[in-house]
């Protein structure tokens, strides 16, 4: 009996850690989205600069995820994430003492640097420490602390911006940090590295040179012009990078990433219908509080409200996608999702300056509802048929592209909103531009810039009917 009670406590003290850093790692996605707006006027800035707090965070993320596997196998999981903990405290302090917006991405890249770290070792962790009876479990309570913490960053980014400001976000994360790692320490079991482990040192490179030319072209394309040498310059050199990295992987002994994964089609599909669910999911959470905030003047915290009802609905959502995963086909799940998330984008794209909070409110519960029906089952249908021994670094490959397309994503609807916005004022040249009418050219940009995203979103659909097994089901 006293046996079992240790391994109840000891279970509860390893998700109480695993949960915290998670929560804490997952938050500063949500909540910094909501200050853009105040982050633009207080540090003198425009949205192609200020767009880069988020992609530069989220771009990290996806840069260090094909390393978390080589830095846990040499320093142990324990060690990593404790470091990645201390790393993410400390750059959190430097974000809200930042004196520029230069300054304040790049501690915003250490912060998604440590982040990222954090999102995969807290999953390895729980599959080396829990036993297996109870892993099922521990993986649903990370996927709360995944869903949990963006479901109320926009709200509490919007309570802390109105009443502190933007620098109070950032040293909010500061307690709950130390918090956090005092936990980790106490609670989580040491298990040493192996000095064996080998880094594909030319995959890395070539993935971030890849990773950062695309993205950076996407950024600048507008301010450089599309077409010019250095935009030119940044496009090749980024094609060129993936297409090494690629080359390398599927060369080298020990590759950084085993992408013969994608030789499992519904994997593939699965992979590349995930990425779309995130275009989906990032366009809204982007775009929205800046159509609220600039274009209708509404208040940080009112726009943190607005999102907070369909954020939590998607949690309830997962959970209940989750038990009924078995009873039914799940790619009804997933078109059913999809369909959503292609209504709200395109009703998005008809916004008017009269458009009710009530009406926002609406169709952001509905885009949360369809990333909440899709979510869970893709993933389940695409990692099905990845056999055992490739599971790591199919999830590494998963989270990786994820992260790279979210951030591509907003980079060109960053460009594509500044580009349509100047169209548009340009219209009103032969009037006198006052604040209404850049408030109007925002909100016609805004427009546009959904109806791009709704375009995109519209090739998840038959992808989605594509993973439907064409065996009935056991």
């Amino acid at each position: 009996m006293g046996q079992s009670k240790t391994q109840k406590d000891g279970f509860a003290f390893i998700i109480l850690a695993v949960f915290l850093g998670n929560f804490l790692a997952f938050v500063n996605s949500g909540t910094v989205n909501i200050a853009l707006p105040s982050i633009m006027k207080d540090l003198h800035t425009n949205i192609n600069s200020v767009q880069w707090i988020v992609t530069g965070f989220m771009l990290a993320i996806g840069t260090i995820a094909p390393v978390v596997g080589f830095l846990g196998a040499k320093a142990g999981y324990k060690k990593l994430y404790l470091a990645a903990l201390i790393g993410l405290t400390i750059s959190s302090t430097l974000c809200g003492l930042s004196w520029n917006i230069g300054s304040l991405i790049a501690f915003r890249v250490i912060q998604g640097l440590c982040a990222g770290m954090i999102q995969i070792s807290t999953m390895t962790i729980i599959y080396q420490s829990v036993s297996k009876e109870k892993q099922s479990m521990a993986i649903s309570l990370w996927t709360v602390s995944v869903m949990v913490a963006p479901a109320i960053g926009p709200t509490l980014g919007g309570l802390i911006t109105s009443a502190w400001g933007w620098e109070a976000l950032f040293y909010a994360n500061v307690p709950v940090g130390i918090i956090a790692i005092l936990s980790a320490a106490l609670c989580l079991p040491d298990r040493k590295g192996s000095a064996g482990v080998t880094l594909d040192a030319w995959g890395l490179v070539t993935v971030v040179v890849g990773n950062v030319s695309l993205l950076m072209y996407f950024t600048k394309g507008s301010d450089l012009g599309w077409f010019s040498a250095p935009s030119l310059a940044l496009l090749l050199a980024g094609l060129a990078g993936i297409a090494a990295f690629i080359w390398r992987e599927l060369t080298a002994k020990e590759p950084l990433l085993n992408i013969r994964v994608f030789q499992y089609p519904k994997y593939a599909m699965g992979t590349i219908l995930n990425c779309l669910i995130s275009v989906g999911l990032y366009s809204s959470v982007f775009l929205i509080p800046l159509f609220l905030e600039e274009a209708q003047g509404a208040s940080s915290f009112t726009s943190g409200l607005i999102m907070l009802p369909g954020a939590i609905i998607m949690i309830l959502v997962t959970m209940a996608t989750g038990k009924l995963y078995g009873k039914f086909d799940p790619v009804w799940f997933v078109l059913a999702g999809v369909l959503l998330l292609c209504i709200a984008s395109w009703e998005f794209s008809r916004l008017t300056m009269h458009s009710s909070i009530g009406y926002v409110m609406i169709w952001m519960i509905l885009r949360y509802i369809g990333v909440g029906l899709a979510t869970s089952p893709v993933t389940n249908i695409s990692m099905s048929h990845i056999p055992a021994e490739h599971v790591g670094s199919a999830t590494s490959i998963s989270n990786w592209l994820r992260q790279a397309v979210a951030a591509l994503a907003i980079a060109i609807f960053s460009s594509i909103l500044a580009v349509r916005t100047g169209a548009h004022l340009a219209e009103f040249s032969g009037e006198k531009v006052g604040e209404a009418l850049k408030q109007a050219a925002f909100l016609y940009g805004s427009n546009d810039t959904f109806l791009a995203a709704t375009a995109v979103l519209i090739f998840a659909v038959p992808l989605s009917l594509l993973l439907r097994n064409r065996k009935a089901n056991a």
